[in-house]
């Protein structure tokens, strides 16, 4: 049975971007060529799955590459004249999402590039040779996300010379103070909680503890981060610790300093906190065993095209 007169199909990178010769690259467009289809999305497609469509004729924009692939490597070029590919931007790739620069997990088996040479041809075209694929059992990767607890966020400037020459002693004392103002406050009524300093400036990005003799900064930033069960609890949460959020001395005994704050109010909510629930590997006996496809007739349904 033939497919419609005019069809469009998106294939999701996660499914289609895989090498052009690869199984499901080759299943999937031959399902598509079979159903006749006039327009092909390709969102994120792998570099090079264009060529695998045929006769099919492709609006190319940005970085689309054309391969020749024979016994012994292949040549990689643009297809756009104005683009260039070096030795750099091909090998660069293994980098691309990859923990490891050498090998590369695929659904059907493992790239290993450690003995692959690069080699400058021209201007724009690179060939590569030494690669090695090994097949293994054909897997999907599935990843699912859920809702988790909720945060509400503080933020607020430091450039007390006193803070800024013990910081570390300054998040410690923070946190503490926090703490205990919810539990003093809320009571069980708090429930699970969490109370996150993060001084940007200082340690925020690597969370590596900093050492003592470390020169103090001019100045940092200190996000408070208060995770609740329900975003109306760490909103509550928030409250409740603002004045020792913009007022807690380094030590007792001396004057209150103020810390500043960038807007008011102070507490932002920002919602749910979506963490991984899911993410597992599944060997599969059909490469599309579990894609989906949905085919759109647009003579026929023409506000399809917008959905």
């Amino acid at each position: 049975m033939s497919g419609p007169a005019t069809v469009t199909v998106a294939l999701n990178w996660n499914f289609e971007r895989r090498p052009p010769h690869s199984r499901q690259a080759t299943t999937m467009m031959d399902r598509i060529v079979a159903q006749g289809a006039d327009v092909v999305c390709l969102t994120e497609a792998y570099d090079g799955s264009t060529g695998a469509l045929g006769g099919h004729e492709i609006a190319d924009r940005g970085a689309t590459w054309s391969f020749t692939i024979d016994a012994e490597g292949f040549e990689a070029e643009p297809l756009l004249p104005q683009n260039k590919c070096t030795v750099h931007t091909v090998s660069a790739h293994m980098l691309y999402e990859n923990k490891n620069p050498f090998q590369l997990h695929e659904p059907g088996g493992m790239l290993d590039v450690s003995n692959a040479r690069y080699e400058q041809v021209s201007d724009t075209r690179v060939r590569v040779t030494g690669s090695v694929w090994t097949p293994r059992p054909y897997t999907m990767k599935l990843e699912g996300a859920g809702g988790g607890l909720y945060q509400t966020l503080m933020l607020v400037g430091v450039a007390d010379p006193f803070v800024l020459e013990n910081l570390n002693l300054f998040h410690d004392r923070m946190q503490r103070a926090l703490t205990r103002r919810i539990e003093r406050t809320m009571g069980d009524a708090a429930g699970k909680f969490d109370v996150s300093l993060r001084i940007y400036g200082w340690n925020a990005v690597s969370g590596r503890p900093v050492p003592d003799d470390a020169p103090p900064p001019r100045e940092v930033g200190v996000l408070c981060v208060i995770t609740a069960e329900t975003q109306d609890l760490a909103n509550q949460m928030a409250k409740a610790c603002n004045p020792y959020f913009f007022h807690l001395p380094l030590a007792d005994g001396i004057e209150l300093p103020s810390y500043g704050f960038p807007w008011t109010p102070a507490e932002v909510p920002r919602g749910q906190v979506y963490e991984f629930k899911l993410n597992h590997v599944v060997e599969v006996d059909d490469p599309l065993e579990l894609v989906r496809f949905k085919w759109i007739d647009l003579a026929a349904a023409p506000e399809a095209a917008h959905a």
